[in-house]
């Protein structure tokens, strides 16, 4: 199983070049209620050089967080 699309393979990727504490988010609309602004659906925090947290996020709630080695993609 593929913890990463390859979309959001090319973003950890991006996310390793920033300074530490750099924060990636992709936007998504809710399906449910056009007029929502919901959390993002998926969000990359770099922790430091070697370390990121992702977060898979639900609509309207928090989600997963887990923590990844950018060399273990």
């Amino acid at each position: 199983m593929k913890a990463f699309s390859d979309r959001e393979i090319k973003l950890v990727q991006r996310l390793q070049s920033q300074p530490s504490g750099t924060i990636l988010h992709i936007q998504e609309s809710c399906p449910l209620h056009s007029y929502c602004s919901p959390l993002p659906s998926f969000r990359v925090y770099k922790v430091d050089d070697t370390t990121f947290e992702a977060q898979w996020n639900e609509y309207h709630r928090p989600g997963t967080r887990q923590v990844f080695q950018f060399g273990a993609l």
